[in-house]
Parts: structure tokens; C-alpha cells; sequence
């Protein structure tokens, strides 16, 4: 199968157009892990995610194993939307062949892709929340985890308020952030689907962006 054929599988890379498949294919690094070799460690600065040509790897934090990821698998999607640094470290459990995708390249390739976006948004999403079912942190972690999430939440109220945005738009632009599609934003908050692409048009011009990418990054600089 050629790399080509291998990224079409993708979930974030079906829809996809042919010619930007085939940029990607051709432009992307392969790199090959031995076993035990360390792709990247928690807490690092990433600007990359890979997808798994073949092997498995393991993901830790902490020193606790919290998943495995295999042949088909994407890791360091995080660094896509700008959520920066590493969440946690990555090793190699077999020899693995990994295909990078550098920040450069997905937004050069991918950003206006809002499907490929919210693909990846939602394994983002589910990825937490498994997370959080297998790693428990110790009482001063969780404090400090849930400090930073106060924090967060201040800091994107402070920018919506220095956006101008409504109340609608904010609530408009608080859903995007959580990966919900246009389709599922109308419906949790009541709108119609022009509604919702009215406002989201009005939220990426007060905040001077031109992709959902590019706002969440914003958002959790």
C-alpha cells in the first residue's frame, strides 16, 4: 500500500481532496523508531503530529501507561490547533514507521478542511475523557489542573469581551472550541444552520481569523 493509499484511510484525511493527499504523501518525513525509542516526552514543545504506517506505541504520563496506539493511528494532534507543550511522552513498544505532519503542513494543506478539523477535534475530545478514566492524579495535580481550567475559562472570557462578540456569538464560539460541527451547534442551541454560519462569520471577523483552526488556537494560547 502506498503512502498515499494509507493516509486516504485516515479519519481526518477521507474527504480529503486527491491533489492535497498527494502533497502530503509526497511531502511528509517517515521516520523510523527502533523499539523503546522515545518519540516525544510530556511537558516538550511539539509542532508535529505522526500517523502510524505500522508498529505500536506506547503513551505514558507520568509514569503510568494511559494508551497504545497502532497501525492507522494519529498521536500529537494537539500541536495541530496550537495546544502546546506535549501532554504526555510517547515510546516506541515495537519497530515503528511513523509519518510526520508538521504544523506548517497541516495548515498550509488542511486548515480550510473543517471536516479534517473537526475530525480531529473530537478524537481531542475523546482522548480526554479516556484519559481521565485511566490516569488519576494526586490531590495537588488535580488542584492544579483544576486552577488551570479556571484559568483558561477567564482567559476566553476575557478575549470574547475584548472581541466584542454577543452573547450568541460567544456561546457560538465556546462550541467550536469543544469540537461540535455546525449542525450540532444549531441544534444544542436552538438555531437555525444560517443562523449559526451568520454568527460564525461575524465571530472570525472580530477576532481577525479566516478558519475554526485558527480561533481555537486563539483561544488557548
Amino acid at each position: 500500500m502506498t503512502n498515499f493509499q494509507f493516509l486516504r484511510k485516515i479519519d481526518f484525511l477521507e474527504r480529503v481532496s486527491s491533489d492535497t493527499l498527494e502533497c502530503l504523501a509526497s511531502e511528509c518525513c517517515l521516520h523510523n523508531l527502533h523499539e523503546g525509542k522515545v518519540l516525544f516526552k510530556d511537558g516538550e514543545n511539539g509542532s508535529s503530529m505522526y500517523i502510524i504506517l505500522s508498529g505500536e506505541l506506547i503513551v505514558s504520563k507520568g509514569g503510568t501507561k494511559i494508551a497504545r496506539r497502532y497501525k492507522g493511528d494519529y498521536i500529537g494532534e494537539m500541536s495541530m490547533i496550537g495546544l502546546k507543550p506535549r501532554s504526555a511522552t510517547v515510546t516506541s513498544a515495537l519497530p515503528s514507521l511513523l509519518l510526520e505532519i508538521t504544523q506548517e503542513q497541516f495548515h498550509a494543506r488542511l486548515s480550510s478542511n473543517s471536516e479534517a478539523l473537526l475530525s480531529i477535534m473530537k478524537t481531542l475530545s475523546d482522548r480526554a475523557r479516556d484519559n481521565l478514566k485511566i490516569f488519576k492524579a494526586p490531590v495537588r495535580e488535580r488542584e492544579r489542573l483544576g486552577k488551570a481550567g479556571v484559568n483558561l475559562e477567564e482567559h476566553i472570557k476575557y478575549l470574547m469581551q475584548e472581541a466584542g462578540l454577543t452573547s450568541r456569538e460567544a456561546d457560538v464560539a465556546r462550541l467550536i472550541c469543544e469540537g461540535l460541527s455546525d449542525k450540532e451547534i444549531a441544534v444544542r442551541l436552538g438555531l437555525s444552520h444560517h443562523t449559526v454560519k451568520d454568527n460564525l462569520k461575524k465571530i472570525y471577523s472580530k477576532f481577525r481569523v479566516h478558519a475554526r483552526s485558527q480561533l481555537v488556537a486563539l483561544m488557548f494560547k
